[in-house]
């Protein structure tokens, strides 16, 4: 009994005890690969370049910012490079006084919007008075030239085709200038408001959107002072008659043969009745007795 008690015993004590150890968490980003023996042998003789890799962010419209700094960097680029990085780039000054573009300031620019010269209207029919010209007095070589080149038999003079020296007086569109570009509009029609013009008055007031001017009609007190100056007198229609003490009238008009009637007189001193004037004056302007 005393042999298998001490066997208990024994077998109690060579147990093993659980111990709970807990080890720090270590990032595995962090930790560096050791490189074996044979590898550090061959690379100590040789030269490492240790190149820190930009992380290139992507352009999100939805974020946005003030700054607008960005990192350059200065780098050799060569075809075997694989990933194209940000290269700073700069500009070596010329070191001269001039300024850049035209030197006369864009002053003597020709604005081209319009068809070109050498295919507007203008130069197509220069080309074809050139044609004409050349063709003058040949046989026709049954050649085709064009629907503008037709041969003209008989030239044009003084007409709208006959000079094309000038863009203006001819047909077709008109060369629109190079370097003046004006917009005019004719105001055919004024917008002025005709019952303001003719009584001084308009029912809309001032929400009226023809325009209120008066300016060709005088005012009152420009009215007043003409009256005042006597400049609206009645005048003497007897000045205009023609007294007997003046000149000796005929005996008789020589038109009517009958007793004047309202006399009148001409350049040419002859006298005859108003009436018989008119009606002779209708048929001829020249007078009746001296044909003048």
């Amino acid at each position: 009994m005393a042999s298998f008690a001490s066997v208990e015993v024994s077998d109690q004590s060579e147990k093993p005890v659980c111990t709970f150890i807990k080890k720090p968490n270590f990032r595995k980003g962090n930790q560096r690969k050791r490189r074996g023996s044979s590898e550090e042998a061959s690379s100590e003789d040789e030269t490492r370049v240790v190149k820190k890799e930009k992380k290139t962010d992507n352009i999100n419209p939805m974020i946005q910012g003030t700054s607008n700094k960005k990192a350059t960097t200065y780098t050799t680029h060569s075809d075997s490079d694989d990933e194209p990085g940000t290269v700073g780039v700069s500009y070596k000054s010329r070191r001269t006084t001039e300024m850049e573009g035209p030197k006369d300031m864009g002053a003597t620019a020709v604005l081209e919007i319009d068809t070109e010269k050498s295919k507007d209207a203008q130069t197509i029919f220069e080309r074809a008075q050139e044609i004409n010209k050349e063709l003058k007095g040949k046989p026709d070589d049954k050649i085709y030239r064009g629907m503008n080149n037709y041969t003209q038999y008989i030239t044009k003079k003084d007409t709208a085709q006959g000079n094309a020296s000038s863009g203006m007086v001819r047909k077709g569109p008109i060369r629109a200038p190079e370097h003046i570009r004006s917009t005019v509009r004719w105001d055919y029609q004024p917008d002025i408001c005709k019952d303001y013009k003719e009584t001084g008055f308009c029912g809309f007031g001032d929400s009226c959107k023809f325009m209120h001017d008066r300016s060709d009609y005088k005012h009152g007190w420009q009215l007043e002072l003409e009256m005042e100056r006597n400049q609206y007198r009645e005048e003497d229609t007897s000045r205009y008659e023609i007294s007997s003490d003046e000149e000796d009238l005929p005996f008789k008009c020589l038109l009517c043969r009958k007793s004047f009637v309202d006399p009148v007189v001409t350049k040419c001193k002859h006298y005859f009745c108003e009436k018989c004037a008119l009606k002779h004056y209708k048929k001829t302007t020249r007078c009746y007795v001296c044909s003048q």
